[in-house]
Protein backbone atom coordinates (compact mmCIF):
# COMPACT_ATOMS: atom_id res chain seq x y z
CA UNK A 1 0.00 0.00 0.00
CA UNK A 2 2.87 2.12 0.78
CA UNK A 3 4.35 1.73 -2.97
CA UNK A 4 1.64 2.44 -4.68
CA UNK A 5 0.69 5.68 -2.13
CA UNK A 6 4.01 6.54 -2.93
CA UNK A 7 3.51 6.91 -6.49
CA UNK A 8 0.02 8.64 -6.37
CA UNK A 9 1.58 10.99 -4.33
CA UNK A 10 4.62 12.30 -6.51
CA UNK A 11 2.07 12.21 -9.19
CA UNK A 12 -0.11 14.12 -7.41
CA UNK A 13 2.88 16.38 -6.69
CA UNK A 14 3.18 17.21 -9.46
CA UNK A 15 -0.04 18.02 -10.31
CA UNK A 16 -0.83 20.34 -7.46
CA UNK A 17 2.85 22.28 -8.46
CA UNK A 18 1.82 22.81 -11.76
CA UNK A 19 -1.75 23.65 -10.24
CA UNK A 20 -0.19 26.44 -8.02
CA UNK A 21 1.86 27.48 -11.21
CA UNK A 22 -1.86 27.98 -13.05
CA UNK A 23 -2.63 29.61 -9.92
CA UNK A 24 0.44 32.06 -9.81
CA UNK A 25 0.03 32.88 -13.63
CA UNK A 26 -3.43 34.05 -13.12
CA UNK A 27 -2.68 36.00 -10.18
CA UNK A 28 0.17 37.31 -11.99
CA UNK A 29 -2.28 38.28 -14.74
CA UNK A 30 -5.57 39.09 -13.30
CA UNK A 31 -4.66 39.79 -9.26
CA UNK A 32 -7.55 40.36 -7.35
CA UNK A 33 -9.78 41.62 -9.78
CA UNK A 34 -13.25 41.90 -10.98
CA UNK A 35 -12.18 39.30 -13.62
CA UNK A 36 -10.62 36.86 -11.12
CA UNK A 37 -13.28 37.03 -8.82
CA UNK A 38 -15.84 36.29 -12.22
CA UNK A 39 -13.72 33.37 -12.95
CA UNK A 40 -13.45 31.90 -9.61
CA UNK A 41 -17.28 32.19 -8.97
CA UNK A 42 -18.09 30.54 -12.53
CA UNK A 43 -15.27 27.93 -12.08
CA UNK A 44 -16.25 26.97 -8.18
CA UNK A 45 -19.19 24.73 -9.30
CA UNK A 46 -17.20 23.06 -12.33
CA UNK A 47 -14.39 22.74 -9.61
CA UNK A 48 -16.66 21.22 -7.42
CA UNK A 49 -18.00 18.44 -10.21
CA UNK A 50 -14.37 17.82 -10.69
CA UNK A 51 -13.61 17.03 -7.29
CA UNK A 52 -17.12 14.82 -6.84
CA UNK A 53 -16.32 12.66 -9.64
CA UNK A 54 -12.64 12.88 -11.07
CA UNK A 55 -10.73 12.99 -7.65
CA UNK A 56 -12.29 9.62 -6.26
CA UNK A 57 -15.59 10.91 -4.89
CA UNK A 58 -17.09 9.20 -7.37
CA UNK A 59 -15.34 5.86 -6.59
CA UNK A 60 -16.23 5.95 -3.09
CA UNK A 61 -19.83 4.65 -4.59
CA UNK A 62 -18.97 3.05 -7.72
CA UNK A 63 -15.82 0.75 -6.72
CA UNK A 64 -17.49 -1.67 -3.89
CA UNK A 65 -20.01 -2.12 -6.25
CA UNK A 66 -17.77 -2.40 -9.17
CA UNK A 67 -15.59 -4.58 -7.50
CA UNK A 68 -17.96 -7.12 -6.24
CA UNK A 69 -19.13 -7.22 -9.32
CA UNK A 70 -16.09 -8.17 -11.33
CA UNK A 71 -15.21 -10.24 -8.27
CA UNK A 72 -18.46 -12.95 -8.42
CA UNK A 73 -19.94 -11.99 -12.00
CA UNK A 74 -16.56 -11.74 -14.36
CA UNK A 75 -15.29 -9.62 -16.63
CA UNK A 76 -18.31 -9.09 -18.90
CA UNK A 77 -20.56 -8.02 -16.73
CA UNK A 78 -18.37 -5.57 -15.03
CA UNK A 79 -17.47 -4.36 -18.45
CA UNK A 80 -21.27 -4.03 -19.10
CA UNK A 81 -21.77 -2.01 -15.96
CA UNK A 82 -19.25 0.23 -17.18
CA UNK A 83 -20.54 0.82 -20.19
CA UNK A 84 -24.21 1.60 -18.93
CA UNK A 85 -22.24 4.30 -16.82
CA UNK A 86 -21.09 5.71 -19.58
CA UNK A 87 -24.33 5.55 -21.62
CA UNK A 88 -25.95 7.28 -18.61
CA UNK A 89 -23.42 9.93 -17.30
CA UNK A 90 -23.57 10.72 -21.52
CA UNK A 91 -27.18 11.69 -21.36
CA UNK A 92 -26.82 13.43 -17.72
CA UNK A 93 -23.91 15.36 -18.99
CA UNK A 94 -25.40 17.05 -22.37
CA UNK A 95 -28.90 17.64 -20.29
CA UNK A 96 -26.12 19.90 -17.89
CA UNK A 97 -24.73 21.42 -20.62
CA UNK A 98 -28.00 22.58 -22.56
CA UNK A 99 -29.97 23.49 -19.13
CA UNK A 100 -26.95 25.27 -17.79
CA UNK A 101 -27.24 27.26 -21.07
CA UNK A 102 -31.18 28.07 -20.65
CA UNK A 103 -31.04 28.38 -16.83
CA UNK A 104 -27.98 30.48 -16.46
CA UNK A 105 -29.34 33.62 -15.30
CA UNK A 106 -31.07 31.68 -12.46
CA UNK A 107 -28.03 29.65 -11.88
CA UNK A 108 -26.34 32.90 -11.69
CA UNK A 109 -28.57 33.63 -8.37
CA UNK A 110 -27.56 30.72 -6.41
CA UNK A 111 -23.79 30.99 -7.14
CA UNK A 112 -23.31 34.45 -7.13
CA UNK A 113 -26.24 36.15 -4.52
CA UNK A 114 -23.52 39.37 -4.19
CA UNK A 115 -23.46 40.08 -7.45
CA UNK A 116 -25.22 43.36 -9.23
CA UNK A 117 -28.08 42.15 -12.11
CA UNK A 118 -26.51 43.28 -15.36
CA UNK A 119 -23.35 45.02 -13.70
CA UNK A 120 -20.05 43.99 -15.92
CA UNK A 121 -18.80 41.22 -13.52
CA UNK A 122 -22.57 39.55 -13.53
CA UNK A 123 -22.40 39.32 -17.50
CA UNK A 124 -18.52 38.10 -17.92
CA UNK A 125 -19.58 35.67 -14.75
CA UNK A 126 -22.13 34.45 -17.00
CA UNK A 127 -20.28 34.36 -20.16
CA UNK A 128 -17.21 31.95 -18.63
CA UNK A 129 -19.49 29.47 -16.71
CA UNK A 130 -21.02 28.80 -20.40
CA UNK A 131 -17.91 28.29 -21.40
CA UNK A 132 -16.97 26.02 -19.29
CA UNK A 133 -20.38 23.88 -19.48
CA UNK A 134 -19.34 21.19 -21.48
CA UNK A 135 -16.40 20.29 -18.67
CA UNK A 136 -19.06 18.34 -17.02
CA UNK A 137 -20.05 16.33 -19.41
CA UNK A 138 -16.15 15.03 -20.04
CA UNK A 139 -15.28 15.15 -16.66
CA UNK A 140 -18.39 12.87 -15.94
CA UNK A 141 -16.80 10.23 -18.60
CA UNK A 142 -13.50 10.98 -17.52
CA UNK A 143 -14.55 9.91 -13.51
CA UNK A 144 -15.92 6.18 -14.50
CA UNK A 145 -12.78 5.51 -16.76
CA UNK A 146 -10.65 6.58 -13.50
CA UNK A 147 -12.65 4.28 -10.93
CA UNK A 148 -12.46 1.67 -13.24
CA UNK A 149 -8.70 1.62 -13.81
CA UNK A 150 -8.30 2.12 -9.86
CA UNK A 151 -10.29 -1.37 -8.97
CA UNK A 152 -7.64 -2.52 -11.21
CA UNK A 153 -4.80 -1.45 -9.84
CA UNK A 154 -4.53 0.78 -12.46
CA UNK A 155 -3.27 4.37 -10.59
CA UNK A 156 -0.52 6.10 -12.23
CA UNK A 157 -3.05 6.86 -15.82
CA UNK A 158 -5.70 8.32 -13.66
CA UNK A 159 -2.95 10.56 -11.45
CA UNK A 160 -1.61 11.78 -14.74
CA UNK A 161 -4.94 13.11 -15.74
CA UNK A 162 -5.29 16.32 -13.81
CA UNK A 163 -1.45 17.27 -14.40
CA UNK A 164 -2.14 17.12 -17.52
CA UNK A 165 -5.36 18.91 -16.91
CA UNK A 166 -3.16 22.13 -15.54
CA UNK A 167 -0.67 21.97 -18.12
CA UNK A 168 -3.01 22.41 -20.70
CA UNK A 169 -4.64 25.54 -18.42
CA UNK A 170 -1.46 27.03 -17.88
CA UNK A 171 -0.90 27.19 -22.00
CA UNK A 172 -4.13 28.71 -22.35
CA UNK A 173 -3.20 31.25 -19.86
CA UNK A 174 0.59 31.94 -21.68
CA UNK A 175 -0.43 31.49 -25.37
CA UNK A 176 -3.99 31.70 -25.69
CA UNK A 177 -6.10 34.40 -23.42
CA UNK A 178 -3.94 37.10 -24.69
CA UNK A 179 -6.14 36.51 -28.24
CA UNK A 180 -8.81 37.68 -26.47
CA UNK A 181 -10.24 41.00 -25.87
CA UNK A 182 -11.38 39.82 -22.37
CA UNK A 183 -8.70 37.83 -21.76
CA UNK A 184 -9.62 35.64 -18.88
CA UNK A 185 -12.09 34.08 -21.40
CA UNK A 186 -9.32 32.45 -22.90
CA UNK A 187 -8.54 30.45 -19.63
CA UNK A 188 -12.10 29.25 -19.37
CA UNK A 189 -11.75 27.86 -23.01
CA UNK A 190 -8.73 26.43 -21.56
CA UNK A 191 -10.43 24.76 -18.74
CA UNK A 192 -12.99 23.15 -21.14
CA UNK A 193 -10.20 22.02 -23.81
CA UNK A 194 -8.46 20.61 -20.40
CA UNK A 195 -11.50 18.11 -20.15
CA UNK A 196 -11.55 17.13 -23.22
CA UNK A 197 -7.60 15.81 -22.65
CA UNK A 198 -8.32 14.52 -19.84
CA UNK A 199 -10.96 11.90 -21.34
CA UNK A 200 -8.57 11.10 -24.21
CA UNK A 201 -6.18 10.22 -21.81
CA UNK A 202 -7.69 6.95 -20.22
CA UNK A 203 -9.12 5.93 -23.40
CA UNK A 204 -6.27 3.52 -24.17
CA UNK A 205 -6.38 2.10 -20.86
CA UNK A 206 -9.57 1.47 -20.94
CA UNK A 207 -9.14 -0.26 -24.41
CA UNK A 208 -6.49 -2.35 -23.67
CA UNK A 209 -8.36 -4.14 -20.17
CA UNK A 210 -11.28 -4.86 -23.35
CA UNK A 211 -13.81 -3.32 -21.43
CA UNK A 212 -15.34 -1.10 -24.31
CA UNK A 213 -15.07 -4.03 -26.99
CA UNK A 214 -17.07 -6.66 -24.56
CA UNK A 215 -19.37 -4.01 -23.05
CA UNK A 216 -20.67 -2.22 -26.26
CA UNK A 217 -23.75 -3.65 -26.75
CA UNK A 218 -25.43 -3.04 -23.02
CA UNK A 219 -27.09 0.01 -22.41
CA UNK A 220 -28.38 -0.84 -18.84
CA UNK A 221 -26.53 -2.76 -16.16
CA UNK A 222 -28.68 -3.88 -12.75
CA UNK A 223 -25.06 -2.04 -10.94
CA UNK A 224 -26.25 0.87 -12.17
CA UNK A 225 -29.18 1.10 -10.36
CA UNK A 226 -27.54 0.26 -7.10
CA UNK A 227 -24.69 2.44 -7.47
CA UNK A 228 -27.08 5.76 -7.79
CA UNK A 229 -28.96 4.77 -5.21
CA UNK A 230 -25.98 5.25 -3.19
CA UNK A 231 -24.21 8.36 -5.12
CA UNK A 232 -26.10 11.37 -4.21
CA UNK A 233 -25.53 10.17 -0.34
CA UNK A 234 -22.28 9.52 -0.83
CA UNK A 235 -21.51 12.97 -2.42
CA UNK A 236 -22.94 14.85 0.62
CA UNK A 237 -21.12 12.53 2.98
CA UNK A 238 -17.59 12.47 1.05
CA UNK A 239 -17.90 16.20 -0.23
CA UNK A 240 -18.96 18.05 2.61
CA UNK A 241 -15.81 20.39 2.61
CA UNK A 242 -16.17 21.29 -1.24
CA UNK A 243 -19.40 22.05 -0.82
CA UNK A 244 -19.20 23.94 2.31
CA UNK A 245 -16.31 25.98 0.78
CA UNK A 246 -18.28 27.04 -2.54
CA UNK A 247 -21.04 27.88 -0.05
CA UNK A 248 -18.27 30.31 1.80
CA UNK A 249 -17.32 31.54 -1.69
CA UNK A 250 -20.93 32.43 -2.35
CA UNK A 251 -21.24 34.38 0.46
CA UNK A 252 -17.91 36.60 -0.32
CA UNK A 253 -19.39 37.55 -4.07
CA UNK A 254 -21.32 40.01 -1.43
CA UNK A 255 -17.86 41.23 -0.13
CA UNK A 256 -15.31 43.71 -1.54
CA UNK A 257 -13.90 43.07 -5.28
CA UNK A 258 -11.02 40.19 -4.66
CA UNK A 259 -12.89 38.42 -1.61
CA UNK A 260 -13.59 35.67 -3.87
CA UNK A 261 -10.21 35.25 -5.17
CA UNK A 262 -9.01 35.19 -1.32
CA UNK A 263 -10.89 32.44 -0.47
CA UNK A 264 -9.81 30.88 -3.38
CA UNK A 265 -6.34 31.00 -3.45
CA UNK A 266 -6.51 29.77 0.01
CA UNK A 267 -8.02 26.81 -1.05
CA UNK A 268 -6.05 26.21 -3.47
CA UNK A 269 -3.17 26.13 -0.87
CA UNK A 270 -4.91 23.46 1.64
CA UNK A 271 -6.04 21.35 -0.83
CA UNK A 272 -2.24 20.65 -1.53
CA UNK A 273 -1.39 18.43 1.78
CA UNK A 274 -4.86 17.39 1.68
CA UNK A 275 -4.45 15.61 -2.02
CA UNK A 276 -1.04 15.05 -1.42
CA UNK A 277 -1.89 12.31 1.85
CA UNK A 278 -5.28 11.68 2.38
CA UNK A 279 -6.76 11.54 -0.87
CA UNK A 280 -3.57 9.00 -2.51
CA UNK A 281 -4.01 7.34 0.44
CA UNK A 282 -7.37 7.02 0.52
CA UNK A 283 -7.55 6.06 -3.32
CA UNK A 284 -5.18 2.99 -3.16
CA UNK A 285 -7.20 2.04 0.35
CA UNK A 286 -10.66 2.03 -1.34
CA UNK A 287 -10.01 -0.95 -3.96
CA UNK A 288 -7.89 -2.58 -1.26
CA UNK A 289 -10.44 -2.81 1.29
CA UNK A 290 -13.71 -3.30 -0.86
CA UNK A 291 -11.60 -6.63 -2.33
CA UNK A 292 -11.33 -7.46 1.14
CA UNK A 293 -14.59 -6.77 2.39
CA UNK A 294 -15.83 -8.76 -0.72
CA UNK A 295 -13.74 -11.48 0.18
CA UNK A 296 -14.54 -11.34 3.81
CA UNK A 297 -11.45 -10.22 5.03
CA UNK A 298 -12.91 -8.31 8.00
CA UNK A 299 -9.60 -8.50 10.51
CA UNK A 300 -7.08 -7.22 7.53
CA UNK A 301 -9.22 -4.56 6.72
CA UNK A 302 -9.23 -3.16 10.50
CA UNK A 303 -5.48 -3.22 10.39
CA UNK A 304 -4.80 -1.84 7.08
CA UNK A 305 -6.93 1.31 7.64
CA UNK A 306 -5.95 1.82 11.34
CA UNK A 307 -2.26 2.08 10.02
CA UNK A 308 -3.10 3.88 7.20
CA UNK A 309 -5.06 6.66 9.33
CA UNK A 310 -2.38 7.08 11.62
CA UNK A 311 0.05 7.49 8.69
CA UNK A 312 -1.58 10.32 7.16
CA UNK A 313 -2.16 12.07 10.50
CA UNK A 314 1.64 11.85 11.27
CA UNK A 315 2.60 13.69 8.47
CA UNK A 316 -0.53 15.91 7.62
CA UNK A 317 -1.07 17.72 11.15
CA UNK A 318 2.44 18.67 11.12
CA UNK A 319 1.58 20.16 7.54
CA UNK A 320 -1.18 22.00 8.89
CA UNK A 321 1.09 23.61 11.25
CA UNK A 322 3.37 24.55 8.50
CA UNK A 323 0.66 26.47 6.63
CA UNK A 324 -0.38 28.36 9.60
CA UNK A 325 2.79 29.72 10.67
CA UNK A 326 4.13 30.20 7.48
CA UNK A 327 0.88 31.61 5.65
CA UNK A 328 1.91 35.15 4.92
CA UNK A 329 5.18 34.05 3.32
CA UNK A 330 4.05 31.56 1.49
CA UNK A 331 1.13 33.63 0.09
CA UNK A 332 3.52 36.33 -0.96
CA UNK A 333 6.49 34.02 -2.70
CA UNK A 334 3.75 32.50 -4.96
CA UNK A 335 1.18 34.68 -5.70
CA UNK A 336 2.52 38.29 -4.58
CA UNK A 337 3.21 39.68 -7.74
CA UNK A 338 2.11 41.77 -10.62
CA UNK A 339 -1.47 42.54 -10.28
CA UNK A 340 -1.34 40.21 -6.66
CA UNK A 341 -0.61 43.29 -4.55
CA UNK A 342 0.23 43.34 -0.65
CA UNK A 343 -3.16 44.07 0.84
CA UNK A 344 -4.33 40.84 -1.46
CA UNK A 345 -1.24 38.91 -0.05
CA UNK A 346 -2.68 39.79 3.50
CA UNK A 347 -5.98 38.98 3.15
CA UNK A 348 -5.45 35.41 1.41
CA UNK A 349 -2.95 34.57 3.90
CA UNK A 350 -5.46 34.96 6.44
CA UNK A 351 -8.02 33.23 4.69
CA UNK A 352 -5.33 30.49 4.46
CA UNK A 353 -4.78 30.65 8.16
CA UNK A 354 -8.35 29.73 9.06
CA UNK A 355 -9.02 26.99 6.52
CA UNK A 356 -5.01 25.38 7.73
CA UNK A 357 -6.59 24.99 10.89
CA UNK A 358 -9.41 22.55 9.94
CA UNK A 359 -7.19 20.45 7.65
CA UNK A 360 -6.73 17.85 10.35
CA UNK A 361 -10.62 17.51 9.99
CA UNK A 362 -10.57 17.71 6.36
CA UNK A 363 -8.07 14.41 6.04
CA UNK A 364 -10.19 12.39 8.63
CA UNK A 365 -13.86 13.31 6.92
CA UNK A 366 -12.05 11.70 4.04
CA UNK A 367 -10.50 8.76 4.91
CA UNK A 368 -13.23 7.28 7.19
CA UNK A 369 -15.87 8.24 4.89
CA UNK A 370 -13.66 5.78 2.18
CA UNK A 371 -14.17 3.56 5.02
CA UNK A 372 -17.78 3.86 5.33
CA UNK A 373 -18.80 3.19 1.81
CA UNK A 374 -16.30 0.52 1.32
CA UNK A 375 -18.54 -1.45 3.67
CA UNK A 376 -21.68 -0.22 1.97
CA UNK A 377 -22.43 1.78 5.51
CA UNK A 378 -24.07 5.10 3.90
CA UNK A 379 -26.09 6.29 6.32
CA UNK A 380 -23.25 7.37 8.71
CA UNK A 381 -21.53 9.60 6.24
CA UNK A 382 -24.26 11.27 4.88
CA UNK A 383 -25.05 12.58 8.32
CA UNK A 384 -21.92 13.85 8.71
CA UNK A 385 -22.37 15.43 5.84
CA UNK A 386 -25.10 16.98 6.77
CA UNK A 387 -24.11 17.81 10.08
CA UNK A 388 -21.14 19.59 8.21
CA UNK A 389 -23.04 21.50 5.43
CA UNK A 390 -26.27 22.49 8.15
CA UNK A 391 -23.57 23.85 10.49
CA UNK A 392 -21.71 25.86 8.46
CA UNK A 393 -24.53 27.53 7.07
CA UNK A 394 -25.71 28.49 10.13
CA UNK A 395 -22.56 29.67 11.01
CA UNK A 396 -21.29 31.35 8.03
CA UNK A 397 -24.32 34.12 8.48
CA UNK A 398 -23.28 34.42 12.54
CA UNK A 399 -19.45 34.88 12.24
CA UNK A 400 -19.14 36.82 8.93
CA UNK A 401 -20.56 39.38 10.68
CA UNK A 402 -17.81 40.16 13.00
CA UNK A 403 -15.22 38.53 11.30
CA UNK A 404 -16.33 38.98 7.69
CA UNK A 405 -14.29 36.56 4.95
CA UNK A 406 -11.96 34.86 7.91
CA UNK A 407 -15.33 34.32 9.41
CA UNK A 408 -16.99 32.27 6.51
CA UNK A 409 -13.44 30.42 6.41
CA UNK A 410 -14.20 29.99 10.24
CA UNK A 411 -17.07 28.26 9.83
CA UNK A 412 -15.55 25.67 7.06
CA UNK A 413 -13.30 24.54 9.27
CA UNK A 414 -15.29 24.24 12.61
CA UNK A 415 -18.00 22.34 10.70
CA UNK A 416 -15.54 20.03 9.50
CA UNK A 417 -14.45 19.15 12.63
CA UNK A 418 -18.25 18.30 13.82
CA UNK A 419 -18.53 16.23 10.91
CA UNK A 420 -15.05 14.01 11.72
CA UNK A 421 -15.75 13.93 15.10
CA UNK A 422 -19.76 12.36 14.37
CA UNK A 423 -17.97 9.43 12.48
CA UNK A 424 -15.11 8.48 14.40
CA UNK A 425 -17.49 7.83 17.50
CA UNK A 426 -19.93 5.89 14.96
CA UNK A 427 -17.63 2.87 13.52
CA UNK A 428 -19.21 -0.03 13.96
CA UNK A 429 -18.50 -2.76 16.56
CA UNK A 430 -18.04 -5.46 14.33
CA UNK A 431 -14.97 -3.56 13.14
CA UNK A 432 -11.78 -4.10 14.20
CA UNK A 433 -10.54 -0.54 13.91
CA UNK A 434 -8.02 0.92 16.73
CA UNK A 435 -9.48 4.17 17.50
CA UNK A 436 -8.07 4.89 20.82
CA UNK A 437 -4.66 4.40 19.23
CA UNK A 438 -5.76 6.92 16.28
CA UNK A 439 -6.71 9.01 18.76
CA UNK A 440 -3.52 8.53 20.65
CA UNK A 441 -1.20 8.88 17.64
CA UNK A 442 -2.93 12.14 16.27
CA UNK A 443 -2.66 13.89 19.99
CA UNK A 444 0.59 13.31 20.08
CA UNK A 445 1.40 14.90 16.22
CA UNK A 446 -1.08 17.50 17.37
CA UNK A 447 1.75 18.75 20.48
CA UNK A 448 5.31 18.23 18.75
CA UNK A 449 3.16 20.54 15.99
CA UNK A 450 1.93 23.35 18.00
CA UNK A 451 6.06 23.24 19.00
CA UNK A 452 7.26 23.25 15.87
CA UNK A 453 4.28 25.87 15.14
CA UNK A 454 6.20 28.46 17.98
CA UNK A 455 9.40 27.74 16.89
CA UNK A 456 8.99 28.36 12.54
CA UNK A 457 7.20 31.33 13.32
CA UNK A 458 9.57 32.33 15.34
CA UNK A 459 12.31 31.54 12.78
CA UNK A 460 10.17 33.25 9.90
CA UNK A 461 9.90 36.56 12.08
CA UNK A 462 14.20 36.35 12.13
CA UNK A 463 15.00 35.25 8.82
CA UNK A 464 12.66 36.41 6.40
CA UNK A 465 12.95 40.02 7.23
CA UNK A 466 16.76 39.66 6.28
CA UNK A 467 15.94 38.42 2.60
CA UNK A 468 16.69 41.39 0.19
CA UNK A 469 15.76 39.45 -3.10
CA UNK A 470 12.67 37.22 -3.82
CA UNK A 471 15.61 33.91 -4.32
CA UNK A 472 16.47 35.10 -0.83
CA UNK A 473 12.84 34.79 0.62
CA UNK A 474 12.51 31.85 -1.10
CA UNK A 475 15.53 29.80 0.19
CA UNK A 476 14.36 31.55 3.67
CA UNK A 477 11.08 29.66 3.71
CA UNK A 478 12.56 26.75 2.24
CA UNK A 479 15.22 27.08 5.53
CA UNK A 480 12.08 27.59 8.04
CA UNK A 481 10.57 24.34 6.71
CA UNK A 482 13.75 22.45 7.24
CA UNK A 483 13.61 23.66 10.51
CA UNK A 484 10.07 22.53 11.22
CA UNK A 485 10.69 19.26 9.44
CA UNK A 486 13.78 18.27 11.75
CA UNK A 487 12.59 19.06 14.60
CA UNK A 488 9.20 17.64 14.35
CA UNK A 489 10.92 14.02 13.04
CA UNK A 490 13.88 14.93 16.01
CA UNK A 491 11.05 14.76 18.53
CA UNK A 492 9.40 11.41 16.95
CA UNK A 493 12.56 10.19 16.83
CA UNK A 494 13.90 10.31 20.51
CA UNK A 495 9.91 9.06 21.60
CA UNK A 496 10.43 5.73 19.56
CA UNK A 497 6.96 6.71 17.46
CA UNK A 498 6.00 3.96 15.84
CA UNK A 499 4.58 5.88 12.34
CA UNK A 500 8.11 6.94 12.11
CA UNK A 501 9.75 4.18 12.76
CA UNK A 502 7.34 2.53 10.23
CA UNK A 503 8.47 4.84 7.53
CA UNK A 504 11.93 4.42 8.12
CA UNK A 505 11.27 0.41 7.56
CA UNK A 506 9.53 1.41 4.33
CA UNK A 507 12.44 3.56 3.60
CA UNK A 508 15.40 0.98 3.86
CA UNK A 509 13.07 -1.37 2.30
CA UNK A 510 12.86 0.38 -1.01
CA UNK A 511 16.68 1.39 -0.73
CA UNK A 512 17.46 -2.10 -0.51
Amino acid sequence: MLKKTVLISLLTFGSRILGVVRDALIALYFGASSQSDAFFIAFRPFDLSRKLFSEGILSISFIPVFSETLEREGLPRAAAMVFSFFFFFSIIGMLTVVSGIFFAPLVMKLIAPGFIHHSYQYGLTMILMKIMLPYVFFILITAVCMGVLNSFGHFSVPAVAPLVFNLVVIAFTLFVSRRFNVPIIGVAVGVTIGGIVQLALQIPSMIRLGLVKISFFCMFHPGVLRVAKIMIPSMIGAASYQINIMVASFFTSGFDEGSVTFVYYADRLVQFPLALFAVSVATVLLPEISKKVVLGQLDEVGELFSRGVKLVFFITIPAMAGLMALNEPIVKILFGHGAFDAEAVEKTADCLFFLALGLWAFTGVRLFVTLYYSLMRIAIPFYSGLIAVGLNLVLCPVLMNPLGVRGLILSVSLSAAAGFIFLIFNIPGTMDIRKNEIIVSACRSFFVSAIMFFLVRLAAERILPLSTSRLGFSIGIIGCICIGMILYLGIHQILSNPEWELIKRGIRKKTS
